[in-house]
C-alpha cells in the first residue's frame, strides 16, 4: 500500500516513496531495454571483449608492446568499459524523456526519477561488467586491481559526468530533434581525446596539460590507477573531476524543469 503524501509527511518518508519509485521505473527500464531473455547482458559483455581482443591480437601480431610494459589485453578492455558507460549514457539521453513522457501522467513520476532511474540502471549494468572483468584478468593471468577503491571512484565519477551531460541533452532534445541527430556523431568523434585508448603519460608535456583539461580522462586516469597502482605513472585530479560533475548536473536539473513546461502530458 502506497504512503500518502501530505503536508505532514517527513523527509524520510518522501525519500522512501521516492526510491520506491525510482526502483520501480529501474526494473520497467530492465524489461525494455534487455528483454525478459536478458540477451541485452550478454552482449554488453561481449562488446568490450570483442573489441579488446582485436586491439590485444593485432599488438600481438604485430610485436608493439604498451609503453610502461602494460598488458595490451586488459588495457584495452578496462580502456572501453568506463567509455562504453559514458556512451551508453550519452547516446540514450535524446529519447529519454521524449520517449517516456506517458509516464508523467503519474504525479509521482518526474522527468529527472525518469533518467536517473535509466543512468543508475546502466551504471549497474556496465560495474556488473567490469568487476566480471576484473575477476576473469584475475583468474587468468594474476592481475588484481591495486586498489580497487579507486577504480569504483573512478566510474562513479564518470557515471556521474555522463548523468549530467545527458540531463542536458535530454532537456535540449524537448525542443529539437537536432540533439538526437547529431549525439551518436559527437560521441564516436569524442573516443580520441576522452582518455579511453591512451594514458596521459604517454604524451608530450605540454599536450598532458591540454587533455587534463578534459574531465574523462582523469576517470580513466583514475580507474587505470587502482588498477595498475604504482606500476604506471597516472595523472588526475578528483576535486577537478566533482566540480565538473556538480556543475554539469546541477544545469542539467535547471534545464529540466525548464524543459518540463513544454511537455503536454
Amino acid at each position: 500500500m502506497s504512503e500518502a503524501i501530505g503536508p505532514q509527511a517527513s523527509l524520510w518518508s518522501c525519500f522512501r516513496i521516492q526510491t520506491r519509485v525510482i526502483g520501480a521505473l529501474m526494473l520497467r527500464e530492465m524489461g525494455t531495454r534487455f528483454g525478459r531473455d536478458n540477451l541485452g547482458y550478454v552482449w554488453l559483455f561481449l562488446e568490450p571483449m570483442m573489441l579488446g581482443g582485436a586491439i590485444g591480437a593485432i599488438h600481438h601480431v604485430t610485436g608493439h608492446s604498451l609503453p610502461g610494459g602494460l598488458e595490451p589485453f586488459t588495457f584495452w578492455v578496462i580502456g572501453y568499459i568506463p567509455y562504453y558507460l559514458f556512451r551508453g549514457i550519452v547516446n540514450r539521453a535524446p529519447a529519454g524523456i521524449v520517449g517516456n513522457q506517458s509516464l508523467l501522467y503519474h504525479r509521482r513520476i518526474t522527468v529527472f526519477d525518469i533518467m536517473l532511474s535509466r543512468h543508475l540502471l546502466e551504471g549497474a549494468a556496465v560495474g556488473t561488467a567490469l568487476a566480471g572483468y576484473i575477476l576473469l584478468f584475475g583468474a587468468t593471468a594474476n592481475i588484481w586491481p591495486a586498489e580497487p577503491g579507486k577504480m569504483v571512484l573512478g566510474m562513479a565519477l564518470m557515471l556521474g559526468l555522463s548523468h549530467g551531460i545527458a540531463l542536458l541533452i535530454a532537456a535540449g532534445s524537448v525542443y529539437t530533434e537536432l540533439f538526437d541527430r547529431i549525439t551518436h556523431l559527437a560521441t564516436y568523434l569524442s573516443i580520441s581525446f576522452t582518455g579511453a585508448f591512451f594514458m596521459v603519460f604517454w604524451l608530450p608535456t605540454e599536450m598532458q596539460k591540454a587533455v587534463l583539461t578534459i574531465p574523462t580522462v582523469h576517470c580513466f586516469e583514475l580507474v587505470r590507477n587502482g588498477l595498475y597502482g604504482t606500476l604506471v605513472p597516472t595523472s588526475f585530479d578528483i576535486p577537478y573531476v566533482t566540480g565538473w560533475v556538480a556543475a554539469l548536473n546541477m544545469l542539467g536539473m535547471a534545464a529540466l524543469r525548464k524543459a518540463r513546461r513544454h511537455l503536454i502530458v
